[in-house]
């Protein structure tokens, strides 16, 4: 069952850092696509008549089997607008439902196991507070098959890719080091996994293995250093019908850019949360948001009639997008876009608006997000009543610790 808005709230309280903020960059496959909805001006040469849409961003969740039929890897592929390019999104199988206060903690894998891939789509959409548009459960065998137009890529592993055999017996899938793998290698990796060890050791490889999928996406940029600014897009596919298949997916992501995104994941271990000792992990609500505001903005459920809000964010940096959405969120908005724009940032935080009851509503947030300045526009943005383009201010006010409150896992 979806979560009241109450309980979402809570778990979004935000989660500010006073003191140091660590600068993470934002990965280009974040709001991929969705520089161009409002063109090069950043949205103040719109025509008057001119209402402008969210690009459709469709969504396939993918779960992947290990050989005792349990549920070992969970992406989430959001496609860009073009239908060329896209984000991986990795969440842990052993994520924390998001489940009422009488009902007992589960895992996402759980809902697998006793109804399905509809019932996993479901906690998977609760948690993420999203609507998938498809998915599909894969062997590894199978998912090799669907992998084969990525030929064979380089990875780097600290540590080796171990499963068991049918009899028990460990065995090394993918070697620690500079390696190579094939497809049936990363379909294997991602899948490889020991009763009894917990899902955290497994975490980076996956991110890796995914990562190496990504390698073949044409301009995918595979030397970070070689970072790029984020792609302008020319073409919205939003009135085609969304692929329907992995492959349908895979052979579209392939045409562009992929970035690969994995959460964060917490390893609960309080009796309260956690009184059966499960394999359990809570996501940070506010990364969740951030991710899913930029990679599939056409996927955001809102959660509240109050105003639904865009961020604009002219810093390459993930901390300062995700303290943004977190603190909005607190406050009561119901953030449905976030997009890293070129533009360099001017010294004040921008709200535009559309009328007296959004510039009423916005001026509130100031106590969260620092001084805001509210400028009223003829712009509309179908489905978003404020945007908000993040000033130096902002840093500013986090640097000095306003707003702080107390950190709630999702």
């Amino acid at each position: 069952m979806t979560a009241i808005p109450a309980r979402r709230r809570r778990r979004l309280i935000a989660a500010v850092i006073t003191s140091a903020l660590t600068m993470v960059s934002l990965p280009s496959g974040l709001v991929l696509g969705t520089n161009m909805l409002l063109n090069d001006s950043s949205g103040q040469n719109v025509e008057t008549s001119d209402v402008i849409r969210i690009p459709s961003t469709p969504t396939h969740l993918v779960a992947l089997t290990n050989a005792r039929n349990e549920v070992a890897a969970l992406a989430l592929f959001a496609l860009a607008p073009s239908g060329q390019g896209g984000t991986i999104i990795s969440a842990p199988v052993g994520a924390a439902a998001d489940v009422g206060p009488d009902v007992a903690p589960r895992r996402l894998g759980d809902a697998f196991a006793t109804g399905g891939i509809d019932a996993l789509r479901t906690d998977v959409e609760d948690l993420l507070n999203i609507t998938v548009d498809s998915s599909s459960v894969h062997s590894a065998a199978e998912f090799a098959i669907e992998l084969q137009g990525i030929g064979t890529q380089s990875i780097t592993l600290a540590q080796p890719v171990i499963d068991v055999d049918a009899v028990g017996t460990e065995v090394v899938v993918v070697d620690a080091g500079a390696t190579t793998v094939t497809p049936e290698k990363i379909a294997a990796g991602l899948v490889a996994s020991r009763i009894g060890v917990e899902e955290s050791t497994r975490l980076a490889a996956i991110k890796s293995l995914w990562t190496a999928v990504s390698r073949a996406g044409a301009g995918t940029v595979v030397d970070p250093s070689e970072e790029a600014a984020p792609t302008t897009v020319t073409e919205d596919n939003s009135d085609t019908e969304p692929p329907s298949s992995v492959q349908e997916y895979l052979a579209g992501m392939l045409q562009g850019r992929i970035d690969v995104w994995q959460f964060i994941a917490t390893r609960i271990t309080d009796t309260q949360r956690n009184p059966s000792a499960l394999d359990l992990y809570s996501l940070d609500g506010g990364e969740v948001l951030m991710v899913m505001a930029s990679a599939a903005p056409s996927a955001m459920r809102l959660v509240s009639n109050n105003l639904t809000v865009m961020i604009d964010v002219p810093f390459n940096n993930s901390t300062y997008a995700q303290e943004a959405v977190t603190r909005l969120a607190y406050a009561g908005a119901n953030v449905v876009l976030v997009r890293q724009i070129s533009e360099a940032p001017a010294e004040k935080t921008i709200a535009y608006v559309n009328d007296s009851i959004a510039r009423a509503e916005v001026e509130t947030y100031a106590g969260l997000i620092g001084p805001i300045e509210p400028v009223e526009t003829l712009e509309r943005i179908d489905g978003v009543n404020v945007r908000i383009v993040l000033g130096n201010e902002f840093v500013a006010f986090l640097g000095a610790g306003g707003g702080s409150t107390t950190t709630v896992a999702q």
